[in-house]
């Protein structure tokens, strides 16, 4: 067990590190910290499963406005509906993990679905960072997502 968390623990490190590389800007996206727009998935990582990347183009992307999104799936819209966002540290106490003070701070909430376990999420440099699940107990679930315009 603790070789596994171990193996996590170091894959999230090195999904942070990767994330804080400097790249290009796409003609037309700006880096805002702001969810409004769209986003296409570009790696996954659930429990104990090996890391899934996504290259470009691949059609899995979340639509955001300023209160509603659409989730598609090989460019077919699977689900739709409301979001808020609210302030909420306690990411730490939720996931497991040791997350440096001042990040991932926000969590969404789709169709006011209170119930369902966190999902918090942290943008920089045009990459959309999805933390939720329990990751000491391999139910943690990492989504990497990658601008790819500011206003669908």
């Amino acid at each position: 067990m603790k070789r596994c968390t171990g193996k996590i623990s170091l894959g999230f490190i090195l999904l942070l590190f990767c994330s804080c590389k400097k790249d290009g800007t796409a003609k037309g996206i700006t880096n805002s910290t702001s969810i409004v727009g769209a986003w296409e998935i570009r790696q996954v990582q659930n429990g104990m499963i090996p890391t899934i990347d996504y290259s470009s183009g691949n059609g899995n992307i979340l639509k955001f406005s300023d209160s509603t999104y659409e989730k598609y799936t090989n460019n077919n819209i699977v689900k739709s509906g409301h979001y808020i966002v609210i302030e909420d540290d306690s990411v730490v106490a939720e996931v497991g993990l040791a997350i440096p003070h001042g990040q991932f701070t926000h969590r969404i909430v789709y169709d006011n679905d209170f119930g369902s376990p966190k999902t918090f999420f942290q943008i920089a440099n045009n990459k959309l960072t999805f933390l939720s699940g329990f990751f000491p107990l391999d139910g943690g679930s990492n989504v990497l997502y990658q601008r790819i315009e500011n206003n669908p």
